[in-house]
Formats: C-alpha cells, structure tokens, sequence
C-alpha cells in the first residue's frame, strides 16, 4: 500500500471535524536513554508495521543546534522494561533526534535508575490513524503506518508515531466520544 503525503496540521483538523479522527488521553511510561549529540551527528530512525515489516521512519536526521537554546539536540534510544536499549527484529536500535528545548521539556532524570530518563508532563492527547501516511516532521519527511498516532496535544507540535511504539510508550487512560474536540 502506498503512503499518502499529508499536511499534518490540516489532516488533523479535517480528520477531527469530520469524524474520522477521535481523540484518546494517554500518559507516557516509558524511559529511555538519551545522550546530548554532536551537531552533525546522524540517526536513522527504524520501527517495525504491525505486521513485523520494518519501517524506516526518518533517514540520515542529523543533530542540529536547537534555535531556542543553542545546545545541540539529543539522541534517544527505546529501552525495555530493565533499562536495556531496545533492537528490534531486523537489527535496528528505536533511535531518534529530539531538540534540546524538546527533550528538557518532556524528560527528566530517572534518579531512581541512573542513565536513563523518565517522562514528565503528564497526559498527552492522541488520534489513531486508518491508512498510511507521510508527514513532515521538524524538518523531514515520516512515514506513520495505518494504526499509527498523531499526538495532537499541542497545535504547535503536532507529531507522528508508530502503533507499536505508541502501544511501548503510553497507556490510554480514556477515549473521547466521536466528533468531540478538545
């Protein structure tokens, strides 16, 4: 199946008007470890379809200087429930960039495992999507498989992530009746 380009913002809010987008409240549960990149460092980020298939998500991303706080991003990578980073099936670390002011705004330190990073930020609004698509996300080009997330908390941060790694991450704590907006 093929993925359809999508403006984000305007997928959104047409999916919410009409109906075919609902919102669900999630928290996030995860942790991960993450280490302050060099600019020009690079990270390819992998996830797998529900299906196994893998998925390059984003390719060659590199770490830049974030605008705000002229520190250069963070590499994250998706660790399991003993704090070990987690591959998946095909070989792949779940790696990506986030900004500086990004990260420092969504995790803290873990003092209770050192090395690792713990959410912070409380409920996080969510759509489920029904078909594949390609969004652009700060800066490049994402692919999000049918059944994958927008996290649309935020108008201004609007972003994309697999099911799988949406189910890995957070725990949905209520839905929203259809049609409904926030």
């Amino acid at each position: 199946m093929d993925s359809k380009k999508v403006d984000i913002a305007s997928y959104v809010k047409e999916g919410l008007e009409n109906g075919t987008l609902t919102p669900v409240v999630a928290e996030k549960f995860a942790r991960i470890i993450a280490v302050q990149g060099n600019v020009g460092d690079i990270v390819t980020s992998w996830s797998e379809s529900k299906e196994g298939n893998e998925i390059q998500e984003k390719k060659d991303e590199k770490v830049i200087l974030d605008e705000k706080t002229n520190e250069p991003g963070w590499i994250a990578t998706k660790v399991d429930e003993n704090g070990e980073p987690i591959i998946d099936s095909h070989g792949h670390l779940n790696q990506w960039i986030i900004s500086d002011s990004v990260f420092k705004s969504k995790y803290e330190k873990d003092e209770e495992n050192l090395g690792l990073f713990k959410p912070k930020g409380g409920p996080q609004v969510f759509v489920q999507i029904s078909e594949d698509i390609i969004l652009n996300q700060w800066g490049s080009d994402m692919v999000i498989d049918s059944g994958g997330y927008i996290n649309i908390t935020n108008p201004d941060d609007l972003y994309g992530i697999q099911e799988r790694d949406f189910l890995d991450t957070y725990k949905i704590v209520s839905g929203l009746e259809k049609g409904k907006t926030l």
